[in-house]
């Protein structure tokens, strides 16, 4: 999706697109990505395209730092502001007439997948912690978050099993409470399928 869609075809698969195809009112492979990925998609599997398919993730999942060594900081607003950022840029090249929008929309692409993956690696090293530029900076995320609240599939604790080692919560990449069945758990829709809890719980009290 990203080498031939994105760098081949010459579409912009990241953010800036969506919302510019959407705005020229054009069924563009961005429009289709974002609506099944990650925005009706996660009703059934949450931020499972976190966990598999992201290809920022995919390239910080290679860092050494897969389970985070400290509590989240309490900065996930930037998220928001990335986003606002995406939408107000692209609604300007509408906005203003600028011409050539479709070449500064695949530019956009380029910068902003070199942006992400550099921010990405610089955030993973100052927090030792790979996720934390899905975490904290990821615009994608603010579509991801609430569909994600009603997912369909979601990992379950048994009770009865449960000992409370701790182990689950240690390994989670997330800082996902996943001993909570509530939907308003810690971090709940913070989730991404990654089933580390599932593999590590020593009483087998976690699935999917």
């Amino acid at each position: 999706m990203l080498l031939y869609l994105g760098f081949i075809n010459g579409e912009n698969m990241q953010i800036e697109g969506f919302w510019f195809y959407l705005f020229s009112g054009v069924f563009e492979a961005a429009t289709i990505h974002y609506a099944v990925a990650k925005i009706f998609g996660p009703l059934i599997f949450g931020r499972g395209w976190c966990g598999y398919a992201c290809w920022t993730a995919m390239i910080l999942d290679l860092l050494p730092f897969k389970q985070p060594s400290a509590p989240r900081k309490r900065i996930g607003w930037i998220r928001y502001v990335t986003f606002a950022v995406s939408l107000i840029f692209v609604a300007a090249l509408f906005l203003l007439q600028i011409p050539n929008t479709a070449g500064i929309i695949f530019w956009a692409f380029i910068i902003g997948n070199i942006l992400y993956y550099a921010f990405g690696i610089i955030l993973a090293i100052a927090f030792k912690d790979n996720r934390a530029f899905c975490k904290y900076l990821c615009p994608v995320t603010v579509f991801l978050k609430p569909m994600s609240y009603f997912s369909l599939m979601r990992i379950k604790c048994n009770d009865e099993k449960c000992v409370s080692c701790g182990k689950c919560r240690k390994v989670c990449p997330m800082n996902v409470d996943m001993t909570d069945n509530s939907r308003k758990r810690a971090n709940g829709t913070e989730c991404i399928l990654c089933l580390k809890c599932v593999d590590c719980c020593p009483q087998k009290a976690l699935k999917l």
